[in-house]
């Protein structure tokens, strides 16, 4: 395993990683809207992977879901718990933060419109937030970090 400044990699086959991300990379790369996939545990241990939307606020990752989804039922369960964070399009990039999640209401309304509005621009955002509010079925997900794990493909060699 490489050990970085935000974690640490084991290189495919062995090999040393093309590139890691530093510090302040983890925390642009995690400022985009990118959907991540939620890794939970059930209680057999068999994980549970769902793509979500985030929020990456003063070093956390916020995450909406529904009160009544498996992802909060397995964080009740098992609060600890990963945010993959992988780019889409060449040269590929991802960021996975291993943490401990809790659940709250407090900041509900703020993270959902915030949110909304990184991933679907001012309008839709607003309005798509407005929407999700007045069902009154969300909670938040907030994942306190204790590892991160980054890696970057070279963009010479990608």
């Amino acid at each position: 395993a490489f050990t970085t400044p935000c974690g640490s990699y084991t290189g495919f086959l062995g090999q040393a990683p093309l590139g890691t991300l530093n510090t302040a990379e983890v925390d642009e790369f995690l400022s985009q809207p990118r959907t991540a996939q939620l890794v939970t545990m059930y209680p057999t241990g068999t994980p549970h992977v769902a793509p979500v939307w985030f929020l990456w606020d003063n070093g956390r990752a916020l995450v909406m879901a529904g009160r009544s989804t498996v992802k909060i039922r397995n964080i009740r369960g098992n609060p600890s718990v990963s945010l993959c964070v992988p780019t889409a399009d060449r040269p590929y990039s991802f960021v996975t933060v291993e943490g401990t999640a809790s659940i709250t209401d407090r900041g509900l309304e703020d993270m959902v419109r915030r949110t909304c509005v990184l991933y679907d621009g001012d309008e839709r955002g607003a309005e798509f937030a407005a929407e999700l509010l007045a069902e009154d079925r969300l909670i938040l997900i907030v994942i306190s970090p204790v590892r991160f794990i980054s890696w970057k493909e070279d963009e010479e060699n990608g």
